[in-house]
Formats: structure tokens, sequence, C-alpha cells
């Protein structure tokens, strides 16, 4: 009985101290799986920190390379707008530059075809102005004068249309670009060169404010004397 009793606790002894190692053990691993989750969710963090600097460094690159290619780029816009510019003011320059010259070449032959034109017509129209302007006339030729005369006025209205015009300068100042001096005489009573008889009226094309002389009047002069 007491054998027995014995090797019973004598077991019983023997069991406890094999459950407190495997207890022990058991919280020991218990702590180091513990430790190593806390170390690999503090590598995982740290790894998170670093992607997250790695990716912020990248995308500051990313911005300063964008950055820069905007830059280039504004700056190639801004020379390709100076140079069109520029262009355009040479295109304007060169366009302007030739309305010049094709309003003057255009004035030119405008001017040369009236001259052709008119020159044909001037002798006729001096004949008809002197017997126009003769001041002895009979009875009987008086309606031939006056028909001369509606003749002339229509011929001067038809050049007037044209822009030229007849001009008899008498009493004005000689002017040597549209007169011609046949005669002259000196006097005191003149204080410049000034017309005194007109010889032959003068015809001139008035284009654009401009006066060109197509006849010359042909005058005498009277001049200070010397």
């Amino acid at each position: 009985m007491e054998t027995k009793e014995q090797e019973i606790a004598t077991n019983g002894s023997h069991g406890a101290p094999g459950d407190a190692e495997s207890g022990s053990e058991k919280a020991r691993n218990e702590t180091v799986q513990g430790n190593g989750k806390k170390m690999n969710q503090e590598e995982t963090l740290a790894g998170s920190v670093e992607n997250s600097a790695n990716q912020e460094e990248t995308v500051k690159a990313e911005a300063e390379t964008t950055q820069d290619s905007l830059q280039k780029e504004l700056e190639a816009a801004k020379k390709e707008i100076e140079s069109l510019k520029d262009s355009w003011a040479r295109e304007r320059a060169e366009f302007q530059n030739y309305k010049r010259r094709t309003a003057q070449e255009f004035s030119n032959i405008k001017r040369e075809a009236v001259r052709s034109m008119v020159a044909g017509f001037l002798n006729p129209i001096d004949n008809l102005d002197r017997v126009g302007s003769t001041t002895t006339v009979t009875e009987e030729l008086k309606p031939f004068v006056d028909g001369v005369a509606m003749i002339l006025k229509e011929f001067y209205s038809v050049l007037e249309k044209s822009n030229v015009y007849r001009f008899f300068p008498q009493g004005e100042p000689f002017d040597p670009t549209t007169m011609e001096a046949l005669s002259s005489e000196e006097g005191d009573q003149y204080a410049e060169e000034t017309v005194v008889e007109v010889y032959q009226a003068g015809f001139f094309l008035k284009d654009n404010e401009e006066k060109f002389s197509l006849r010359p009047a042909r005058v005498r002069i009277g001049k200070p004397r010397a």
C-alpha cells in the first residue's frame, strides 16, 4: 500500500518539473515570436518610410525635370514669338514699300497717259481760245464766236474731270517750274519777277494735291532793276 502511494508520489514529483519546463519553453517561444513580429513590424514601417522618402525624392526630381523642360519650352516659345514679330514687321514694311512703289508707278503711268491724251488737244484748244477771245466781233460773227466759247467751256469741263486744269498766270509771281519766260522787261515798279503778259495759257495735272506741268505757260515777265 505504501509502496503504491510512494510510487504515485514519486511519479507526481517527476511529472511536475516536466510540465513547468514545457510551460517556460512555450512562454519563451511566444516571447521570441512576439519580438519577431515586433521587429518585422518595425522593419516594415522602416521600409515604408524609406519607400515613401524614395518616392518623394523621385517625385521631386521628376517635378524639377518637368519644370526645367517647361522653362526650356517657354524660352523656345518666346524666341519663336520674337522671330515671328520680326518677320511680321519685315513683311509689313515690305508690303508698305510695295504699296508705295505701286502707287508711284500707277501715278507715273496715269500722268504719262493723260499727258499723251491732252497733248493732241492743246493746239486746237489754243486756236479756239484765240477765236473766242476776239474783242472785235461783228453781229454776223457773234453767234459763231459764242458757239466757240461754249465748245471751249465743254473742253475745259472734260479736262477737269481728268484733273487737268488750264491756268492763265497774269499778274502772278513767275514760277519757272510751270512757266516759260519768252521775254522780259525791267522796272522800278517790280519788287519781284512778275508775269505782265501771257502769250499762251499753261496746263497742269493735279494728282494727290501735287501739280505736274503738262505744258508751261508762255509769258513775258517784269523784273526789278539790277
